[in-house]
């Protein structure tokens, strides 16, 4: 069965959605708790890729497997969030078709990018503080 996963990160401590050599992903994370969750290797598939350090708000992802028996959706859903970090939320999950992937069957894609004129100490993570405004050339 495929499922479409659907997750928010903070992705301050990770290099990046896609799994790399020697270096933590998000992808590794999802991949070793759904694992862990489902008790059989899983592979996710995630539907764009981010940059180290670029956070998600909405990133959907898709994986197959069989839940096991007994095992419905909310409660996958929440024991996978039980064993993923803190800075992981899985928000849905559903049954999709076979052949649903959630890289080529995205209809949309938005990147925002938050940039403050005035300081705030609780946004530095999720924003770029400018302390000045740019000059422009002569």
């Amino acid at each position: 069965m495929r499922y479409f996963l659907h997750l928010a990160y903070d992705g301050t401590q990770y290099h990046g959605w896609q799994i790399q050599p020697r270096t933590l992903t998000v992808q590794q994370e999802l991949d070793r708790c759904l694992s862990q969750v489902l008790r059989q290797p899983v592979y996710c598939l995630g539907s764009g890729r981010t940059d180290s350090g670029v956070h998600a708000s909405h990133q959907v992802a898709h994986f197959d497997a069989e839940l096991p028996s007994g095992l419905d959706l909310p409660t996958f859903l929440y024991r996978l969030n039980r064993a993923l970090p803190r800075d992981i939320r899985a928000q849905l999950v559903h049954e999709v078709p076979d052949k649903a992937h959630a890289r080529f069957d995205a209809v949309a894609r938005t990147y925002e990018y938050h940039v403050r004129t005035v300081p705030d100490p609780f946004a530095p993570t999720f924003s770029l503080y400018l302390d000045r405004a740019p000059t422009s050339p002569l």
